[in-house]
């Protein structure tokens, strides 16, 4: 619980959070105390509440669902003609974490937390979530429809350079090798420690062009992404009027 004399969350900040709330949201939320303690209390390490962070996590799981509901029914309306697996690419681009990020950080999301020090830029994402989650308690799906098409889709999102976008080397090299029909290897091994932090090595190889790339990083994924990333440039090289 707050202390009562806790100088952190006196009146004058609490009206400057909900001004910057306004801000965003474009309307002024309610539910304030609700509000308060989920995007404040959670993230604040002397008064960390763990019901106020469930709360958190309640709210960026109906987010995200909201989010997809509402990016997949505007991306129908607006590609007609794509199939299901192209809406699908450009639905994940648009709401993948490094996406989610950079529009947080573009709406100032950050700015409605009086303790910067537990906010990371991985996490921005997550909040803006959330955010959509409060949004939907508390004016309806509509409401929250037009803030993402007002505040996110219309204005942050370029879906045109989103699709020329790469967002992971290795569903391009994938891809890209299943088009031309060739077979690809791809095989990852975890070494040994450096600094009590696991190493991990993947070997990308496709024999027919020659081609053979290695990545090292201390996660799988991000071991994966370095080998196919530099097979991803000798493609740039040997077909260029193909790719």
């Amino acid at each position: 619980m707050l202390s009562e004399n806790s100088t952190f969350f006196e009146k004058n900040d609490y009206s400057v959070l909900v001004g910057k709330l306004i801000k965003i949201l474009g309307f002024c939320p309610k539910n304030t105390v609700f509000l308060k303690e989920v995007f404040i209390y959670s993230f604040y390490k002397r008064n960390f509440n763990q019901n106020y962070y469930l709360n958190f996590q309640r709210l960026e799981f109906l987010g995200d669902a909201v989010l997809n509901s509402i990016i997949s029914y505007f991306l129908c309306k607006r590609f007609p003609e794509k199939k299901e697996g192209e809406l699908t690419q450009i639905r994940s681009k648009i709401v993948c974490r490094r996406n989610l990020n950079e529009i947080s950080k573009k709406l100032t999301i950050e700015d409605i937390f009086f303790d910067k020090s537990m906010i990371s830029d991985n996490t921005l994402g997550n909040i803006l979530e959330a955010l959509i989650g409060f949004i939907y308690f508390e004016v309806g799906y509509q409401e929250c429809e037009d803030f993402v098409h007002k505040k996110i889709l219309h204005t942050h999102v370029n879906i045109e350079k989103l699709q020329n976008e790469i967002f992971s080397y290795k569903v391009w090299i994938i891809e890209w090798s299943q088009k031309n029909k060739f077979f690809i290897n791809f095989k990852t091994f975890r070494e040994d420690k450096n600094q009590n932090k696991i190493i991990y090595l993947s070997e990308f190889t496709i024999s027919e062009c020659g081609i053979k790339t290695k990545g090292r990083g201390y996660s799988k994924k991000k071991s994966e992404e370095i080998a196919a990333k530099e097979a991803y440039f000798i493609v740039q090289k040997l077909y260029k009027k193909n790719t």
